[in-house]
């Protein structure tokens, strides 16, 4: 018994240095962005990263918010409209696809085999026929809709195959009364599974922004004049031949996380719950 005790307590002990460690390891960036932000230029390139500032001030901040403040609204407006259309289309097919795994199982296999390839395949090797696509028919180059389109045919697979998982939480019995009493397929999504999902919609949004946001790759081919650039874009300029401002540079990294950091903030329990509703689902094929 003793023995037992001793080793549960190792145990225990180590379980609790590993998470001190991965917790230090999660707060150094954090404290290197904090303090960098409120460096002079000077400190900025005399000083250790890691050395605070003698007297703190926020004249990094205020340039960075001076060359961000476009491309905020820029990035709100075509990340939230891509996210959340990601969101709801992605919850048509995952309910589309439970529905059809009950009596076509393989058709439903297939159908959500491609999408879930379409996720996996890299930006880059698509390159040529989406800026043929944006430049020659939609003409989307710097404008808001010309990454909204290219966001969704990246981001709409992975909002369908994530809203797949959710779906089969769906109870069946639910939508045969539905079906009993008269109601349309839209009125059944609309009235008995799409409450039922909202979890895991709240999800796959937060998901799905938090990737739009920080996408750097479609933010450069394709909005890069100044006034229609984003985030993404912007923390990038601060890169140069010779060296690097670290000072703004963490100023506006710390700047650009505020907004995931919110909607996180305000939707988190309903992130938590969609993860935990996992426990219950199965893919929907």
């Amino acid at each position: 018994m003793p023995n037992e005790f001793r080793l549960r307590a190792i145990r225990y002990a180590a379980l609790q240095v590993l998470l001190g460690v991965v917790v230090i390891l999660w707060l150094v960036p954090l404290y290197v962005a904090l303090i960098g932000g409120v460096k002079t230029n000077y400190e900025a390139t005399t000083t250790p990263i890691f050395i605070p500032p003698s007297i703190p001030e926020v004249s990094s901040y205020s340039y960075a918010w001076s060359q961000l403040h476009l491309a905020f609204v820029n990035s709100l407006i075509i990340g939230l409209a891509a996210a959340v259309i990601s969101a709801f289309l992605g919850a048509m097919a995952g309910y589309e696809f439970y529905l059809i795994s009950q009596k076509h199982f393989k058709v439903s296999t297939i159908v959500f085999t491609l999408i879930s390839f379409a996720m996996f395949i890299p930006v880059q090797s698509l390159l040529v026929p989406l800026m043929l696509v944006e430049v020659k028919y939609l003409h989307g180059i710097n404008t808001y809709y010309g990454p909204l389109f290219a966001y969704l045919i990246f981001y709409l697979p992975m909002g369908a195959m994530l809203m797949s998982i959710f779906a089969p939480g769906i109870p069946r019995y639910l939508i045969e009364a539905a079906r009993i009493d008269g109601a349309s397929d839209w009125t059944i999504f609309r009235k008995v599974a799409l409450p039922i999902l909202m979890p895991g919609i709240i999800s796959t949004f937060i998901f799905a922004f938090v990737l739009i946001w920080n996408n750097f790759f479609l933010a450069f081919i394709l909005n890069p004049a100044p006034a229609w650039r984003l985030v993404p874009y912007i923390e990038n300029t601060y890169i140069g031949g010779y060296g690097i401002l670290y000072n703004k540079a963490l100023a506006t990294a710390v700047l650009a996380s505020i907004p995931p950091l919110v909607i996180f903030i305000f939707l988190g329990r309903y992130f938590i719950r969609g993860l935990a509703s996992l426990g219950g689902g199965a893919k929907g094929i």
